[in-house]
C-alpha cells in the first residue's frame, strides 16, 4: 500500500473507517439460474397479481412511490371473502433511481417504511450530508485510495445511515413483493436489473451485494456521481450460456426485443474486452423501471409469461385481475435561463438534455408497458391448461403530474427540484397528491370494481 493510502486510510479507521468497494462475488454452481420468484404468502391471492413501479426524480419520486404505498396499505378489500389490506396483495415493486430508495427500504424492513423512512431518508438533507461528507478529509482519504470513487463512499454512507448495512439477500428472504433496483449499464446502453438473471451474465451472485451500491447505481446521475463498478468474471460458467441468447443470435432480426438485448448480453460473454461493468442512474435506459426490467427477456428467459420469475405455470392457469401502478414523478420545469433568455451554464445545459430524453422516453415507455401487458395477457389467455378460467384483465393506471387538473397547482408540482433534499412541506404534499391521483385513477377503481 503506497504511503498516501495507508496513512489516509489510518486517519479514517481512527475515525470511522475506509470506505470500500464492495465488489460482486463469483458465481457458484448452487446459485446458477435462480430466478426470483415471488414469496409465498397466505394472505396473497393466486388470481390476483400487482405490480407497482417507481420512477425517478430524487426525494420527489421517493415521496411519490411512498405515497402510492400509503394508499395501497389504508385500502381495505375483500377477496374471496377474506378482509385485507391491498398493499398485502403487491406481486413486484420495480423501481429507478429515487424511487428505489423507497422500493428497497420497503423489501428490507416491511411495516418499519410508515414509522422509520421519513426520519431516515425522506424528510433529511441526503443531498447536504453527501455533499458535505465528499469534501471532508476522512472522504478525501478514502478517495486517495485505489478503486474509490465519490459514488463508493456516498454508497458507504447510505448502508451505514439509511440501508443498515443489508444486502440483497436480505430484501429478497422477507416475506413480501419482490424488489427489482435498476441502474443503466454505460457499456451496452441497456438497463441493469439488481436480480440473479442478470448477474448470472457476469458468472457472478448477488446474495451478499449491499442494497445501498444497488440503490446508489440506480441514483447515480452522470456528471454528480462515478459509476458503481461490477466485475464480469472471467470464468467459464454455464449460467450465462442461455438457450435463449443463442438462439436469438442465430436469428438476427432487429425488430425482435431478444435479438435485441441478446446483441447487448453477447458483450458480457467476452470477460477480456469488458473485465469492469459500469452502472450509473437508471432513468438513462428507463426511467420508470417497466420496460427494461419486467419486459426484459433478461429477467424471464425469454418466456415473456411467468413475468419475471413471478408465476410457476400453475399461478398461470389461476390468474385473472391484473393491476399495474406506473408511478411517474417526472416533472416538467421552466429552467430560469430560457425564461431569461439567457445561455444555460454547462450543467444547467446538460441537465436540461438529461431531463428531455427522459420525457421522451417516459411517454413512449407507459404505451409500450402498457401494450406489453396486453400481449402477455393474451399469451397467457390462450393457455390450452386455463379452459374455464375467467380471462386475464389488466388495469393499468400511469398517475403523472399532467393528471393534476388545476393549472396553478400543476405548475406547484412540476417547480419541485429533482434533488435529494425537500422541505418537509414539500414531502408531505407530494405524499397526499399521490394518494390522491390513485384514488381519482379510472383504472384502478375499475380494478377495486373487479375485487368487489
Amino acid at each position: 500500500m503506497k504511503f498516501k493510502t495507508m496513512m489516509g486510510c489510518l486517519m479514517a479507521i481512527l475515525i470511522q473507517g475506509c470506505a470500500e468497494r464492495a465488489w460482486n462475488e463469483p458465481l457458484v454452481l448452487a446459485n446458477a439460474g435462480a430466478a426470483m420468484h415471488v414469496t409465498d404468502s397466505s394472505n396473497r391471492a393466486d388470481d390476483v397479481f400487482v405490480v407497482l413501479a417507481f420512477s425517478g426524480g430524487g426525494t420527489r419520486s421517493a415521496a411519490f412511490a411512498y405515497g402510492i404505498l400509503e394508499a395501497l396499505r389504508d385500502t381495505k378489500v375483500s377477496i374471496h371473502g377474506h378482509p385485507q389490506r391491498l398493499l398485502d396483495e403487491v406481486d413486484v415493486i420495480t423501481s429507478v433511481s429515487g424511487g428505489s430508495y423507497t422500493a428497497a427500504y420497503y423489501g428490507l424492513f416491511g411495516e418499519k417504511l410508515f414509522t422509520d423512512f421519513e426520519t431516515a431518508f425522506l424528510k433529511r438533507d441526503v443531498q447536504g450530508e453527501l455533499k458535505s461528507l465528499l469534501v471532508n478529509p476522512i472522504a478525501l482519504a478514502s478517495l486517495a485510495s485505489p478503486g474509490v470513487n465519490r459514488s463508493d463512499v456516498a454508497a458507504t454512507w447510505l448502508g451505514d445511515n439509511v440501508f443498515q448495512n443489508k444486502s440483497l439477500s436480505d430484501m429478497n428472504s422477507r416475506s413480501g413483493p419482490v424488489i427489482v433496483v435498476n441502474a443503466s449499464d454505460i457499456n451496452t446502453g441497456m438497463t441493469f436489473s439488481f436480480i440473479q438473471q442478470q448477474f448470472d451474465f457476469l458468472c457472478s451472485k448477488i446474495e451478499d451485494f449491499p442494497v445501498a451500491r444497488a440503490v446508489m447505481a440506480s441514483s447515480a446521475v452522470p456528471g454528480y456521481f462515478a459509476p458503481i463498478a461490477v466485475r464480469n468474471y472471467n470464468n467459464d460458467c454455464p449460467a450465462r450460456r442461455k438457450s435463449w441468447v443463442r438462439d436469438s443470435l442465430e436469428h438476427p432480426d432487429i425488430y425482435n426485443r431478444n435479438y435485441q438485448v441478446a446483441r447487448a448480453l453477447e458483450r458480457y460473454l467476452k470477460p477480456a474486452n469488458m473485465p469492469i461493468v459500469r452502472l450509473v442512474d437508471g432513468g438513462i435506459t428507463d426511467n420508470l423501471g417497466v420496460r427494461g426490467s419486467m419486459m426484459s427477456p433478461v429477467m424471464h428467459s425469454g418466456n415473456v409469461e411467468d413475468m419475471a420469475g413471478a408465476f410457476s405455470p400453475e399461478r398461470l392457469d389461476k390468474v385473472s385481475k391484473v393491476l399495474v401502478v406506473v408511478a411517474n414523478a417526472q416533472t416538467y420545469e421552466d429552467y430560469a435561463w430560457s425564461q431569461e433568455g439567457r445561455e444555460p451554464s454547462l450543467v444547467g445545459g446538460i441537465s436540461a438534455s438529461f431531463d428531455s430524453a427522459i420525457g421522451i422516453m417516459n411517454s413512449e415507455t407507459i404505451g409500450l408497458a402498457r401494450r406489453g401487458f396486453m400481449q402477455w395477457a393474451d399469451k397467457v389467455n390462450k393457455r390450452p391448461s386455463r379452459a374455464g378460467i375467467p380471462p386475464v384483465d389488466v388495469r393499468f393506471a400511469a398517475l403523472t403530474f399532467d393528471h393534476i387538473r388545476d393549472d396553478n397547482e400543476r405548475r406547484q408540482f412540476n417547480a419541485i427540484p429533482t434533488a435529494f433534499a425537500l422541505r418537509a412541506d414539500q414531502v408531505d404534499e407530494v405524499r397526499a397528491l399521490a394518494r390522491r391521483l390513485l384514488t381519482e385513477s379510472p383504472e384502478y377503481q375499475s380494478f377495486l370494481g373487479s375485487l368487489r
